[in-house]
């Protein structure tokens, strides 16, 4: 890229930030002005959602336009802390700089990898010795994420403690297919039936699935939009 395409990019960014400003002036938008930190994060998962849902689609259009929703309402979040002034947008960037750098050794560093494998675990060992080093929780997962992804989280989580029954495909089968069968007996036998059998059957479904290199998320998003179709 030259140094005018960079100035350009640079610039449409200044652009949406000067939409902001303007949104929360005196002489703004009057919704806009009333908006907190706490009401714009639930149109960021809104927008993220739907950022997702167009990359699945394949219409590049509708991705940018996307992912320009999402850009906006980061960049209007930001803007809230700013005016409270507890932080600035160049700490974003700064912090996010920082990270990523001190992220990627192999890239930025001299610790050399072979794997994919390697790199995450090495992300995850950075991760949870910056999270021991600020005092924080190590491993938590957003309870806020749709269930499958969290379950495919918190398995692979699971997974990297290494000797995890978890991790065994040809038990993780069979036990799905004790559970199906268990399932199907309680289905027919005509009474009434508890909602954990079918959480746990899903549970280890997320599971077949990742261990077989998929995430149920978008696997069932593929069979959704094929059933949309049929």
């Amino acid at each position: 890229m030259n140094s005018i395409d960079a100035d350009q990019r640079w610039e449409k960014m200044r652009a949406i930030w000067e939409i902001i400003d303007r949104l929360r002036g005196e002489t703004g938008c009057p919704w806009d002005r009333r908006q907190t930190p706490e009401s714009v994060q639930t149109y960021l998962i809104e927008e993220a959602h739907e950022a997702a849902a167009a990359v699945r689609s394949a219409r590049v259009n509708e991705v940018a336009e996307e992912l320009g929703d999402l850009l906006f309402m980061a960049l209007f979040l930001v803007h809230l802390y700013e005016e409270k002034g507890l932080f600035r947008l160049d700490d974003v960037c700064d912090l996010i700089c920082e990270k990523m750098t001190r992220r990627h050794p192999h890239v930025f560093g001299d610790s050399p990898v072979e794997t994919v494998q390697e790199v995450r675990d090495n992300w995850e060992k950075i991760k949870a010795d910056e999270k021991a080093a600020t005092g924080q929780a190590s491993g938590g997962i957003p309870e806020s994420l749709p269930a499958l992804m969290r379950g495919y989280r918190m398995l692979s989580r699971h997974s990297q403690k290494g000797g995890s029954r978890w991790d065994d495909l040809k038990s993780q089968a069979e036990e799905f297919s004790l559970k199906s069968q268990a399932l199907s007996k309680q289905l027919f036998g005509g009474g009434p039936v508890p909602p954990d059998p079918f959480g746990d059957l899903l549970l280890v479904l997320v599971n077949l699935a990742r261990l077989k290199g998929y995430q149920a998320e978008p696997c069932l998003h593929d069979s959704l939009g094929r059933f949309v179709m049929s």
